[in-house]
């Protein structure tokens, strides 16, 4: 995932928050762009993103795609 031309942004995601928000509904499967971006916003919570092939992103990769999501 460091390399930023091999990252495939518009792959299906699904963020997930943990815990999870009381007032939140669940999260419909987005881009990997914008769950990305989304995680960003979360103020509390640890935040996951789980991939339409099954893989989990942990915090840690999650902080390296936001220093390598391109504006827009």
């Amino acid at each position: 995932m460091t390399d930023r031309t091999r990252i495939d942004w518009s792959t299906p995601a699904q963020l997930v928050v943990w815990p999870g928000e009381p007032e939140a509904e669940d999260r419909p499967t987005v881009t990997l762009r914008e769950a990305v971006a989304a995680a960003a916003r979360v103020e509390s919570g640890v935040v996951w993103i789980v991939l339409a092939d099954g893989h989990i992103l942990r915090p840690g990769r999650i902080a390296e795609l936001r220093a390598a999501l391109p504006p827009g």
